[in-house]
């Protein structure tokens, strides 16, 4: 039995994985060339650390040296505990790497007795140290059950998990969570199907009956790891697995769920083990190496159980399995796991915060001078920027204290700091902790609880009322009366808060706050104040100032910065200015956060013409939102692909985003999305050709000649407001507001603001202005910065010229709007300019022809390339259409032409110049 479970220990076959195993093996052999990251995502069991295994394994053989990191969950408040497995065989090189980024990597391994550096110096040394060591041969790094890994050291890997490509360098992760921060190509492995799940069990139980091959394949759902232990539990307790019958006849299985099962799959093999075994494998399941001591036969019933092996070498136990690890900790008793816990504190250095973890773990009941110790490491911790690990510190802090109120000031400090992190969900379980000891009421005026209480219900709920009822009277307070250190820690991020709350939902009383508080904030915050306060409270150097705070920026200042000046540049739409912000604040983050950057980035993809990027991570983002029951993040997810939608004219699409935006953001009271989704059925109805429904819709935000105070997103539909206005003959209404837009200098907020003024300007000039209006906006600089309203006023430019009989002209315009259109995936609004070119039919065509009479104007270029000989791709290329729409226009093409083939159409098109149409052309009878 024990010969049979060693030899399982690498995992079932592979069965069914053939495309992740393909991206794996591709990953492996390019590695010479260009580094790759891949990240396996799944459910326990599915068979992530198999693959790892596989990867390990082939790369051995190629000749990569491999560096593993294992997550533990006893590990994950320990700062760059997992990165410190991946690091430490490799730190023969770190001798070569720069003075200061030796320095960070000693800090954060705990060699060197200074404080953490901040921002991302930490990952920036470990790339290097990983590029030293893969300038040596190329390297493969597997990162197993990343859901474990510290925070900290999370975020290295994510950092170098985006960089691997200048590299010989290959990153595999694996992970549980169903997370938006992952980095490199993203594999989800799902369950196998019917015909891969039967095979693999074929191989692994060749003997099993029909009928427990049935009731395995039915409870295992795909799952590889069930498929392998299912059979074996099933003969040690076939009670486990009774089946009872249905009223219709059907068998029915009558065990536990999936995810249970799963879970107590090697419970009786672990309670099988002697005493001393299962107390010798408890420290490592604790993250830490085997306990001495256990003798000789303890260790024979270990291996001999296949669960676990120890390396002599280093003293660390291989687990068969992550569960074993969990089924380990889930049987011991309290009193064992503080044994394990305190056996592991005791060998680890005095002054290590490691030992200090595991004595508050082991501890019983309160001890206030361990709590101050370990309060007093979770402050160093935040200083450094660790708010994440600072947050659980300090609350198991809190769990020790005997104080009834310094314990609720800890609790109620490590909900601010959770928030801090990014961790709503820990903020709000912390706060209400605090609140069942001493009351809500007691705690509102404390900055940290109102500042966690908003935060995390704003991040959860999508409501604001914390913020606009908690925070406003907690920063007076914090700013007559509080603490210079909570001052530092909390007012900036309070108000950087209630500016998100003013923006989004509209309330004055989060504005009133802002302006009462600003001017005490730092220079940043202020600046961010500012710009997002609407016209005419923006001042004209916005963009300016920005990038000098950006320059100014030292290298090793927390992201909370970066971050801080993104969403600055969100007021002025010039987030593409600051890519180097982008690459700062993204990695450092926990999810919330890093979602919150997200969406900037993909607003910002949309505005320069990123449509299939912004749309995709949309999706994705929103989806992941979802699941982790953010719905703030979720909503702002849905106006970014609601963007991209409205402006394809995908009419449906929008519609499935409207129970985000619209019943439930108003029940929130959330403006902006209610706002945006008028805006974006515009939008919509625009590119239809519906422009009276254009007009009701923005109409219904402001009427003519107003530009509404505290809206800083009003630009975003000024071009469809007037150009709805225009083309319901209400061309008088759309001066009377460009007039207000002029008077209240919207022009002067960022480059994006003047360009869409000069085009809206454009669009309701008159007759005798057009032409010169149109090519004002075409000289305004870095105009094609903005694709979709560039090529807007080039169809309608497009449009006046044809009608003018200028056709020559209006043809290059429309050509030019519809590459554009084309390129983004703008059907109704490439439609639009297609029927412009068929109007303009006579004007002369690329290759010297003339619109063919049977033919669209489309349909006429591609006929002509055809002629000339290129490939359905070449023209594609040339014309920025997929070869499948090529073919499609072909399709249409041949009938029309009279011909069968591709070498036939010089010859129809020939013929059409010399008589006219050919003999044959035209459609088919009967059509």
């Amino acid at each position: 039995m024990g010969a049979a479970r060693r030899g399982r220990m690498s995992g079932p076959p592979l069965t069914g994985r053939d495309v992740e195993l393909a991206v794996v093996e591709s990953a492996l052999a390019g590695v010479r060339s260009a580094g790759s990251a891949v990240v396996l995502r799944g459910d326990p069991g599915i068979g992530k650390t198999a693959l790892l295994r596989w990867a390990g394994a082939t790369a051995g053989r190629a000749g990569l040296r491999v560096v593993w990191m294992t997550g533990t969950r006893a590990e994950t408040a320990l700062p760059f505990a997992a990165l410190h497995q991946v690091l430490w065989p490799l730190f023969e090189d770190a001798g070569a790497l720069p003075g200061r980024q030796r320095r960070a990597l000693e800090c954060a391994l705990g060699l060197r007795e200074e404080a953490a550096p901040e921002g991302n110096a930490v990952a920036e040394a470990s790339l290097a140290l990983l590029a030293r060591a893969a300038a040596r041969g190329p390297l493969l790094v597997l990162l197993d059950d990343l859901q474990w890994a510290d925070p900290s050291s999370a975020e290295v890997f994510a950092f170098v998990q985006r960089r691997p490509a200048a590299l010989p360098l290959v990153v595999i992760g694996a992970t549980r969570h169903r997370s938006g921060a992952v980095a490199g190509r993203l594999l989800d492995l799902e369950p196998l199907d019917d015909d891969h799940a039967g095979r693999l069990l074929a191989a692994l139980h060749p003997r099993l009956t029909d009928r427990a091959r049935r009731r395995v394949l039915e409870a295992a759902g795909g799952n590889p790891l069930a498929l392998g232990e299912l059979p074996v539990q099933m003969e040690r307790a076939p009670a486990a697995f009774a089946v009872r019958t249905d009223p219709d006849g059907s068998e029915l299985l009558g065990e536990l769920p999936l995810g249970e099962r799963l879970g107590r799959l090697y419970e009786d093999e672990i309670r099988a083990l002697p005493d001393g075994a299962r107390r010798a494998l408890l420290p490592a399941a604790l993250g830490g190496p085997a306990a001495t001591g256990a003798g000789r036969e303890a260790w024979r019933s270990v291996v001999d159980s296949g669960l676990a092996k120890p390396d002599p070498d280093t003293g660390r136990v291989e687990f068969r399995h992550p569960l074993v690890r969990a089924g380990l900790l889930h049987l011991a008793s309290p009193a064992e796991r503080r044994e394990a816990h305190r056996l592991l504190a005791r060998t680890l250095p005095v002054d290590s915060p490691a030992r200090l973890v595991h004595l508050a773990a082991a501890a019983v009941g309160t001890d206030d001078a361990l709590a101050a110790l370990l309060h007093a490491e979770a402050d160093r911790l935040a200083a450094r920027g660790g708010e994440g690990e600072a947050a659980g510190m300090t609350a198991r802090a809190a769990g020790l204290t005997s104080d009834p109120a310094t314990r609720v000031r800890r609790l109620v400090a490590a909900a601010a700091l959770a928030a801090r992190g990014g961790r709503p969900g820990l903020a709000l379980q912390l706060t209400a902790e605090a609140e069942s000891e001493t009351g809500a009421r007691g705690l509102a005026a404390s900055a940290p609880y109102a500042f966690a209480v908003a935060y995390a219900r704003l991040h959860l709920a999508g409501d604001p009322g914390p913020s606009v009822e908690l925070l406003p009277a907690a920063l007076d307070l914090l700013t007559s009366a509080g603490s210079a250190e909570t001052r530092v820690a909390l007012l900036d991020a309070m108000l950087f808060l209630l500016v998100v709350v003013a923006v989004h939902f509209g309330d004055e009383r989060a504005w009133a706050a802002v302006e009462r508080h600003a001017a005490g904030a730092s220079e940043l915050t202020g600046l961010c104040c500012r710009a997002w306060a609407g016209v005419p409270h923006v001042p004209d150097d916005v963009p300016a100032r920005l990038r000098a705070a950006a320059a100014s920026l030292p290298k090793d200042r927390r992201t909370a910065a970066a971050r801080l000046l993104l969403w600055t540049a969100t007021a002025v739409d010039a987030v593409g200015d600051h890519a180097a912000l982008w690459r700062r604040a993204a990695p450092h983050h926990a999810y919330a956060t890093q979602a919150f950057i997200a969406y900037v980035r993909v607003h910002d993809d949309f505005l320069h013409g990123r449509w299939d990027e912004a749309l995709a991570v949309s999706r994705q983002e929103a989806g992941t939102a979802a699941a982790h029951g953010h719905v703030f993040i979720e909503t702002l997810f849905a106006c970014t692909a609601g963007q991209v939608l409205a402006a394809r004219g995908e009419r449906a699409g929008l519609a499935e985003l409207e129970p985000v935006l619209g019943a439930a953001a108003r029940e929130r009271g959330m403006r902006f999305a209610g706002e945006r989704l008028r805006g974006l059925r515009a939008l919509c109805a625009l590119g239809q050709g519906r422009s009276e429904d254009a007009w009701q819709q923005v109409r219904a935000l402001t009427p003519p000649g107003v530009v509404p105070p505290r809206a800083p997103w009003f630009h975003l539909t000024l071009l469809d407001f007037v150009q709805a206005a225009v083309a319901t003959g209400r061309r008088a209404e759309a001066r009377l507001h460009l007039r207000a837009v002029r008077a209240a200098s919207v022009a002067r907020t960022s480059p994006h603001h003047a360009f869409l003024v000069a085009a809206a300007e454009a669009l309701a000039a008159s007759d005798d202005e057009a032409d010169a209006r149109c090519r004002a906006v075409y000289a305004v600089p870095g105009a094609d910065q903005w694709p979709f309203e560039l090529a807007r006023v080039r169809l309608a430019h497009g449009a006046w010229l044809r009608r003018r009989a200028r056709r020559k002209d209006a043809a290059a315009c429309l050509r030019a709007a519809l590459a554009v259109f084309t390129r983004l995936g703008a059907v109704p609004w490439a439609e639009q300019a297609t029927r412009e070119l068929d109007a303009a039919g006579s004007a002369e065509e690329p290759g010297g022809g003339r619109t063919h009479p049977l033919l669209s104007a489309q349909e006429s270029r591609i006929a002509e390339l055809v002629a000339e000989g290129l490939t359905n791709r070449e023209i594609g290329e040339r014309l920025r259409l997929s070869p499948r729409t090529v073919g499609a226009h072909l399709y249409k093409i041949f009938p029309k032409l009279g011909v069968t083939t591709r070498a036939r159409v010089a010859g129809a098109l020939e013929e059409t110049r010399a008589t006219g149409v050919p003999d044959g052309a035209g459609p088919p009878s009967g059509t």
